[in-house]
């Protein structure tokens, strides 16, 4: 990106007022930045916003807020948010069903939250702070988009850290944050700040200190689950013609989208792009809380198959077959049939290369 130059900046900004409105909606701005102003935080976007719309409502302290569903403070750079993630931008609260007006959000819970859990350590003073300095990574979380009670990702780095300095409380720390409901088993944590700390092996440690030793294996629990739940799978004879969307699970793997746009082109169909391909559905919490992870599987196949898809090809063999083996429960979860054809990236090379021969 070219920062010598002026740069077009096109803003989608949210609004809703929990006093007057009834749904939240967005108002579009353009603007112009140059050089000096792209030196400048990101945060002097808002009362430019502001500016253009009275009602557009941002906090004055505690700044935390979504620039394109990566959480930021606001002290971030404008020109390394525009070189990071475009000139296309979108703005939301932290954490849209909290919403009181506009940016500004019901955080009441966050300290609250740290003195339930951490009941006998709620008056250390450097644990406190520790999680005070986690504020951006615990409203970050996926999970609260399915569990609005969830305990929160940065209680959880803050359970490892005590742990980790005073080894004789884990039995109690490991209790009281394994709430049958809303605790650990709810997460699969994805690091959401932007340019943020990854603790995804805190969380996965954690993981593994709490999984039962006796616990039934993750495919005898999918049998179980499924054993009156089983859906054929949807036969194709070919990919001629076909919308065709690529799972990737993760933010790698960019050269089998290459790979599979060339391959449909040629067969003259259409690649579908949607945001759910590079994020996690499910896959690491489908023995612990398995309503959440056919929730979030659910959302993933239906933001494809609503964009447009008929094919789902997945980049992982394990993938493939995870959201094959649960798509019955899926879709009696989320309360819709899911007409995909779910193939594995085999299968969707084996089916290309019997057109070519």
């Amino acid at each position: 990106m070219d920062f010598l130059n002026n740069i077009e900046l096109n803003v989608r900004a949210f609004f809703f007022n929990a006093k007057t409105d009834y749904l939240p909606y967005y108002k579009n701005f353009t603007f112009t930045v140059d050089k000096t102003d792209q030196e400048t935080q990101l945060k002097a976007l808002l009362p430019l916003i502001q500016a253009k719309n009275s009602d557009f409502s941002y906090p004055d302290e505690n700044l935390l807020f979504r620039v394109n569903n990566l959480v930021v403070t606001g002290e971030e750079k404008l020109s390394t948010i525009i070189e990071e993630l475009g000139t296309e931008l979108t703005i939301d609260p932290a954490l849209s069903f909290r919403a009181d007006n506009g940016l500004i959000f019901n955080n009441n819970n966050f300290i609250r939250q740290f003195r339930s859990t951490f009941k006998r350590h709620a008056e250390n003073k450097e644990d406190l702070a520790y999680y005070i300095s986690l504020y951006p990574v615990q409203y970050a979380s996926e999970t609260f988009q399915y569990n609005h009670d969830y305990i929160g990702d940065a209680v959880l780095v803050t359970a490892a850290k005590i742990i980790e300095e005073h080894p004789e409380y884990e039995d109690d720390i490991l209790e009281a944050i394994n709430d049958e409901f809303d605790g650990i088993g709810c997460c699969e944590y994805e690091n959401n700040v932007f340019q943020g700390e990854d603790y995804s092996k805190v969380i996965q440690g954690l993981k593994e200190k709490i999984r039962r030793k006796n616990s039934r294996s993750l495919m005898d629990k999918l049998k179980s689950n499924c054993l009156n739940k089983i859906r054929k799978p949807i036969e194709l004879e070919s990919l001629e013609e076909r919308s065709v969307a690529l799972y990737r699970g993760e933010k790698n793997s960019l050269s089998l989208q290459e790979k599979l746009a060339k391959n449909i082109q040629q067969h003259n169909g259409k690649i579908v792009e949607f945001e759910m391909s590079t994020k996690l559905a499910g896959q690491t919490i489908i023995d612990s809380n398995p309503t959440i992870a056919f929730q979030k599987a659910g959302k993933m196949m239906l933001e494809a198959l609503d964009n447009g898809a008929e094919v789902l090809v997945f980049a992982k063999e394990s993938d493939a077959q995870l959201f094959n083996n649960i798509i019955a429960e899926v879709e009696s979860e989320v309360g819709r049939e899911i007409p995909l054809a779910l193939l594995s990236w085999d299968q969707f090379e084996s089916m290309i290369n019997a057109v070519e021969a």
